[in-house]
């Protein structure tokens, strides 16, 4: 019965020994790790005042053999665009890194398998930073939320290193002969605002893309790119030069856009303006209301969608296909006119020359007493052949003969030479039906207006798709160096 009592009491104890035990270990540890933080903030603070009092911001770190100091820069891009036409313009977010060396910061790091140490964006004023600047830029600033997005670290040998999240608008010098079938080349340049080549030099480590960048491009197809190293003269200062560098991105303009809003409507509204050759010549108000319908309607659809581009002064691929377009619209509507003026003649043509028999009197007399003198003896027959071959001697017979001699054809009789020519008049007035002119001139629209859109379709597609090389070739930054 004592052994139940002694035995609670005895575990009590001894739990509460090691509470104390573990309470122990902890206070131990912590004044450890408060003594190893005080003492790596102590170290750390004295590292900074060493590397500040040892170096000037306001000069740039010298060589120890003079030469210039080198600036690598590496940029990781994030995501493009937009890429604006009008305003020949492109904008990037990216990574935009710098390294230099600066021996004044040289340090002895209290770890050595961790020779860097990363400080505060706000220890930058009190270093020297090379002043780089985008050559191009119309603006661009750093990403501010919610901090300054830098970051800073700094070796123990004295490189710096600096990164920082811009979102950068440059320039973009734009081609747009082959637009909207176009590729262009829009460049970033670096270099240095007031210091020349003898003192700082920028060079290259890399440029990455982001490999889901393309999904961000909603026209354009990232190609490629180019990056170069030169040496540019300063304007000011004719025997210096400054180091800039060159980095071009060779975007290609994807054309399913354009084809569905502009290409297939342009085509659909010039196989309507074909649908008046098959409505009758007499319903003038359809016909003309068609074509009027189908220019407007190519006015909004060709010129509404213009806006957005920059008005160059040269013609573009697709101002070549709306204005062929609008030829072909302005000749459907000629047509018409002109089936119409050739019925007006031809009815013309026919008044005067039934005008001319009714005024021939005595010829007409001549004409129905040979008749009336033919019944009686035999009629007389005028077969087709002897038709055609009359023709064809007339035809033969010079304008000047005609008015000059007379026609000799004494073999045979008035009557019949008479006869003769009723038919060939009456031949003429049967080909010289106007409905018959005006369907001839319908049926051959039908089949030339067709042909000649698709003759120029496939002449335009090849040219510009293959044909017409890209302007940006000839440029001589990125005619080379593509990977």
């Amino acid at each position: 019965m004592v052994t139940v009592f002694i035995i609670p009491i005895i575990a009590l104890i001894h739990g509460h020994h090691s509470q104390a035990v573990i309470d122990m270990k902890r206070q131990r540890l912590s004044s450890r790790s408060t003594t190893y933080n005080q003492t790596l903030i102590r170290y750390t603070t004295k590292v900074l005042d060493t590397i500040l009092l040892n170096q000037d911001k306001n000069f740039r770190p010298v060589n120890p053999d003079n030469s210039p100091l080198q600036v690598e820069v590496d940029i990781s891009i994030r995501s493009m665009g937009p890429v604006s036409e009008q305003n020949m313009e492109f904008s990037l977010d990216c990574y935009f890194r710098q390294k230099w060396l600066d021996r004044r910061l040289a340090f002895t790091p209290i770890n050595p398998s961790k020779p860097e140490i990363p400080l505060a964006s706000k220890m930058l004023k009190d270093i020297w930073i090379p002043d780089t600047y985008i050559r191009n830029g119309r603006k661009s600033y750093l990403h501010t939320l919610t901090v300054p997005n830098i970051l800073f670290r700094v070796r123990s040998d004295g490189q710096v290193h600096v990164s920082q999240r811009l979102t950068i608008r440059s320039r973009c010098q734009m081609f747009l002969k082959k637009f909207p079938m176009d590729t262009q080349a829009c460049p970033i340049e670096v270099g240095s605002l007031g210091y020349f080549s003898k003192d700082v030099v920028y060079k290259w480590k890399d440029v990455e893309l982001d490999a889901k960048m393309g999904n961000t491009l909603s026209q354009y197809q990232v190609l490629s790119l180019s990056k170069s190293e030169r040496n540019v003269s300063d304007f000011r200062f004719s025997d210096r030069n400054i180091s800039v560098l060159n980095v071009y991105f060779k975007l290609q303009r994807q054309q399913g856009y354009y084809i569905l809003q502009i290409y297939t409507p342009c085509t659909l509204v010039v196989v309507m303006s074909w649908v008046s050759f098959w409505i009758n010549k007499e319903a003038s108000p359809a016909r003309v209301s068609l074509g009027i319908m189908t220019v407007l309607s190519m006015s909004t659809i060709g010129f509404g969608l213009r806006t957005d581009l920059p008005k160059v002064s040269h013609s573009t691929a697709l101002d070549v296909y709306i204005l062929t377009c609008f030829v072909f619209l302005f000749a459907a509507m000629v047509e018409y006119a002109v089936i119409n003026y050739a019925q007006i003649v031809y009815i013309r043509k026919q008044i005067h020359d039934l005008k001319g028999l009714e005024q021939n009197t005595a010829m007409g007399q001549m004409f129905t007493a040979g008749l009336m003198g033919a019944r009686r003896r035999d009629t007389i027959q005028v077969d087709d052949l002897t038709v055609e071959k009359e023709e064809a001697r007339l035809k033969a017979v010079p304008w000047w003969k005609k008015l000059c001699f007379k026609d000799e054809q004494g073999n045979t009789s008035m009557f019949y030479r008479m006869a003769v020519k009723a038919a060939i008049a009456k031949k003429t007035l049967r080909n010289g039906d106007p409905a018959e002119v005006v369907n001839k001139i319908d049926n051959f629209s039908k089949l030339a207006f067709p042909t000649l859109y698709i003759i120029f379709n496939v002449f335009y597609w090849v040219a510009y798709l293959h044909l017409i090389p890209d302007e940006i070739d000839s440029l001589p930054n990125i005619a080379g160096g593509l990977y």
